[in-house]
């Protein structure tokens, strides 16, 4: 029995040596690799162009792409990947695993919330633990509960989520929103679990609302007494696209 004990340790030291060769071997060839948020534009065919939030771009023929706007991304990529357009850097040929794919939601007007009873006080809840991120490239992000799943049975029963837009209260340096949340939990479900993640909120339709200030700051209601809020550059209510000199 000592022996077998033995012989296993010395197995697993075995293992672990091979991997961290292994993984020498790679950075001598230059391989590199690293996580972010980004949008993504474009196609399998030109290319699906990955710009990361906070700045930097990312060009992929990865097939994993097709159908995903917004999500969290792992870059992989060699020293030789580097291109140079109109004096900025970018990663040409990346290979992109995503992480987390989110959703992508639109804000919707008052008149539409309210002819579709979407803000009525018995069609919503208070999100839990509800948080945002930095507006980045026509987007800002929620996170927040995104579905509950009965822990007996393992069904499932996902958030549903809009924003309202009331154009009468806005101003030129605050974007006021309204989130309507609701997660319609069975009374018949005891035992039950939260999933946790996030959601894009797709706001470049509103670029052109209104002569924003150079520095927005996004507010978000969402029937608790805490004020949600994050920031966006006025630059950053538009959209990216695949030309390389808007990087």
């Amino acid at each position: 029995m000592r022996i077998k004990k033995i012989l296993k340790a010395l197995l697993l030291c075995f293992c672990i040596i091979s991997i961290t060769c292994c993984n020498n071997k790679d950075d001598d060839l230059g391989f590199r690799g690293f996580m972010s948020t980004a949008t993504i534009v474009g196609d399998s065919i030109n290319g699906y162009y990955c710009y990361l939030d906070g700045g930097g771009l990312a060009i992929s023929h990865d097939q994993r792409l097709a159908g995903i706007e917004r999500g969290y991304f792992a870059f992989h990529y060699t020293e030789e990947d580097w291109r140079s357009a109109d004096n900025a850097m970018y990663i040409n040929n990346a290979s992109v695993f995503p992480n987390s794919v989110y959703n992508v939601i639109r804000p919707i007007s008052k008149e539409e919330a309210d002819n579709k009873h979407i803000t009525d006080k018995d069609s919503c809840m208070v999100p839990k633990h509800l948080s945002l991120d930095h507006g980045h490239r026509g987007y800002f992000d929620l996170h927040t509960a995104l579905s509950v799943g009965n822990l007996i049975d393992g069904k499932k029963v996902f958030a549903k989520m809009n924003i309202v837009y009331d154009p009468v209260k806005q101003s030129s340096d605050t974007l006021l929103l309204q989130l309507s949340y609701n997660l319609n939990i069975p009374d018949k479900w005891s035992n039950i679990g939260f999933d946790y993640g996030s959601v894009s909120c797709d706001i470049s339709s509103l670029a052109t609302k209104k002569l924003w200030s150079d520095s927005v700051t996004i507010v978000v209601k969402a029937g608790d007494e805490k004020i949600h809020t994050t920031k966006i550059n006025k630059n950053d209510f538009l959209k990216p696209d695949i030309k390389l000199d808007k990087f």
